[in-house]
Order: C-alpha cells, then structure tokens, then sequence
C-alpha cells in the first residue's frame, strides 16, 4: 500500500484525538471549576455519557458491517459523518455557568450524549479500515504506529491548548475559539482520511462479505477466551488513562500551580511518546508484545506515582523530566494495543469463517468508554471523598492529597494491572502467522467464503 495513503489515513486520528483529548483531559475540569458543578454531579455526567458510548459503538460497529454502499461500507461513515461529529464538539463547550446546577447537568449530559453518537458513527467505521487496507502484520503495525504518532500530536494540541484555556484571561471567549478552532480541523482531517481510502474496501473485497448473523451471536463473541482477555486489558486500561487525563488539571492548577506548566509538561510527554514509538515498533519485532507492554506500564506506575507524591509549586524541570520519563513508557501502551485487534478480527475468520471487522473494533471502543465512565466516577467520588470543591478559594490538604493519589495512584494501578491480564493473551505473531496461512490456504482452495 503506497505511504501517502497511509499518511492520509493516518491523519483522521489526528482529528479525532483533538476532540477526543480535549475533551478527556478537561471536560470534567471546565463541568467542576469553570461551569461550577459538584465533583460527583461531574462525574455522574462523565459516566452516563461513555454508558451510552459502550452502547453505541458495538451497535454501530453492527450497523457499519451490515452497510452496502457505493462509497464503501466503512468509508461512508467518515465521509459523512464528520460535519456532524464537528458540530457536537462544540456543543459541549457552551453550558452556561449562571444557571440551575440540575439545568447545566441535563444539558452537560444531553451534549455528551450528541458527541459520544457522533464519535462512534465515525470512529469505530475509522478504526476497523486497519485490517480492510491490508493483510500483512508488520504494515499493520506501521498504519497503526502511523496512527499513533499523530495520534500524540492530536494529544498536544487537543490537550495542552485545553488546559491553556483555563489560564486564559476570559475562559469563555478562549473555550468558544478554541471548539470552533478544533471542530474545523477535525473536519478537515477526516475528510483527508476520506479520500486517501477511497477504493481500498472494493481492493480488498470487503464490500463483497457483508456479514448477516443473528444479533445473539454478536453478544456471544465476547464468550471468546482471546476476545475477552483483550477486552478486559482495554477496560482496565481506560480506567488508567481516563483517570490520569482527567486528573491532569487538577493537578496542574492545585499543585504545580500552573495551567502552563502542565501543557508544556503535556506536550513534553506526548512528543516524546511519538518519538519512541518507531523504538517500540522495532521492539515488537524482536519480543513478545505481551511482555514489553508489561514492563513498559510498570515502570510507568511506578514514575507516575513518584510524580504525584513528590511534585509541587516550582518544580518544573523536575516535572518535565517526569513528563519525558513517562512518555517513553507510556508509548508502548499508546502503540502496542492497537496493532492487536487486527490479528484478532483475522484470528476469529480462521476460527469461524465469519469476517467482521466494525464489530470487533465497536466492543473495542465499548469498553474504552466503559472504562472511561468508570474513571470519570472513581475520580469525581474520590476528590468528593478527600473534600474537593471546585469553587474554593484555596483546597484543604485532604483534598490536596486526593488530587495527588488520583493523578498518581489510581492510574499506574490499573497499567499494572491490564498488562498482568494482557499476558494471558493468547495470538502471538508465531500463532498469527499460523492462521494467516491457512487463510490464505483455503481462499485458494476456495473453501472458505
């Protein structure tokens, strides 16, 4: 496959991860601290919106397999889909801070609502393109390093100008730009993304195996050993992610005391997660992914709770150093995870004959959001516990401890704890390369349809 479709490709994640980062590393914050809602009320909007999220993204992922269309069963999602998706992000940015709580919270919740519909009519189409666009394992692992590294970059700006905003003289002005300004971009990337795959589906003859099982088998996939052991990494590991992002500027605000320290801090992490991605690719060659991922997210918990514990008000090289640190390790589980459900979409045709990829990757992003509901309300209940109050003039040391174990503690242990269970996954690329040969077997003996 030539390098600029994949580059094309590619960028669409850069587009969702604007909005998507945005939105994980300061939605919550601007609900507790800008609009003026209570932590848990926060959380509570948080967890019903990535609900509804798990919801819908296997639903769409059925829908997106089931499609029959002349721009591409998958393609048409991205294509069309975008406007829409662009719109909902902005929608969440205006929820009015001098009105009823119980009014922002139905309107932060109907807004997420949108966003989350939006997101998975066209991220969890954008997702399952991987294994459509090509067979091969290591140029799987390419797009998906492609994908990741613009991923970090969406990460930077969606995150780090987010938390910028909140630094800003007029936060509402700066809140307004900043989702316009987004919404565009991300428009504009998927619509990049669009054209770069225009054909591959018809190359590749997926528009020619629309798949037609009864909803109970589709329920039924997760009963899967592999299938479940990579949904669960996923759950455990959203947890992690959900928590450290959210928890970001609290941390900043509370206990670096700087919005800007923290975005720079931000930016630091995510280059430096992007630039050791090529590393862990070359890694993944040469080891086992299941152990590498094991050992990257133990020294990541290990460094994030030393930063939590020990940072505080000055102590920003320090805190950039910490930042490089963990987006060394953290890189493999920004890298590692997404080159694995390819194999596994190939790994279930082998085993059953069915092809499905948006299903696959639909439970994927279900239980990411799953886990990103459960993060949102482990943190808004745990700053509830230690006496958290976004309209405080200054916090009480309680609620400053808690602030520290939730960008510290409560991340590294769910990374420790989605590795361990990661290393009873059971297709390694011996296995892969298997069935990747007895596929291409019966397709020349034509026995499989």
């Amino acid at each position: 496959m030539q390098i600029r479709k994949k580059i094309g490709y590619a960028t669409g994640d850069l587009g969702i991860s604007i909005s998507y980062f945005a939105v994980g590393f300061f939605f919550m914050f601007y609900l507790t601290d800008i609009v003026g809602m209570a932590p848990l009320l926060a959380g509570t909007v948080i967890l019903i919106g990535k609900i509804w999220d798990g919801i819908n993204d296997p639903l769409m992922g059925i829908l997106s397999d089931r499609t029959k269309s002349r721009f591409g069963r998958k393609r048409v999602y991205i294509l069309f889909g975008s406007i829409p998706f662009a719109i909902s992000f902005v929608l969440l940015w205006i929820i009015p801070a001098a009105i009823n709580e119980w009014v922002q919270f139905a309107l932060a919740t109907t807004s997420l609502l949108i966003y989350a519909t939006a997101y998975s009519v066209v991220a969890v189409p954008y997702m399952a393109m991987v294994p459509v666009m090509t067979g091969d394992y290591n140029e799987r692992t390419q797009i998906t390093g492609l994908r990741a590294i613009l991923s970090t970059m969406g990460t930077i700006l969606g995150g780090g100008v987010a938390l910028l905003v909140s630094s800003a003289s007029d936060e509402t002005l700066g809140l307004r730009t900043m989702a316009i300004g987004f919404a565009a971009f991300t428009f504009v990337s998927l619509l990049i993304a669009a054209c770069s795959v225009k054909g591959v589906e018809q190359i590749r003859g997926s528009d020619t195996q629309i798949v037609d099982i009864s909803l109970a088998r589709y329920i039924a996939l997760p009963k899967e050993r592999n299938v479940l052991i990579l949904l669960i990494f996923k759950f455990l590991g959203a947890i992690a992610t959900g928590c450290l992002m959210a928890s970001i500027p609290y941390f900043a605000v509370h206990i670096l005391g700087s919005p800007g320290t923290s975005t720079y801090g931000v930016a630091i992490y995510a280059g430096m997660s992007a630039l050791l991605i090529p590393v862990w690719n070359k890694l993944t060659h040469l080891f086992d992914k299941r152990r590498l991922l094991l050992i990257a997210n133990s020294l990541g918990a290990i460094l994030l709770l030393a930063i939590g514990l020990l940072m505080k008000e000055g102590f920003s090289l320090p805190f950039f150093a910490g930042c490089a640190m963990l987006g060394i390790f953290m890189s493999a589980y920004l890298f590692i995870p997404y080159s694995l459900v390819p194999d596994l979409v190939d790994y279930y045709h082998h085993k059953t004959g069915e092809r499905h990829e948006s299903v696959f990757f639909g439970l994927w992003m279900t239980v990411h959001q799953l886990g990103i509901a459960v993060a949102g309300f482990i943190l808004g209940a745990f700053l509830s516990v230690y006496g958290y109050e976004g309209n405080a003039s200054a916090q009480s040391d309680s609620a400053l401890l808690g602030v520290r174990l939730a960008f510290g503690l409560i991340p590294g242990f769910f990374l420790v704890l989605a590795a361990l269970v990661l290393h009873k996954y059971g297709i390694t690329r011996t296995v892969y390369q298997r069935i990747k040969a007895e596929l291409a077997e019966k397709n020349n003996s034509g026995t499989l349809k």
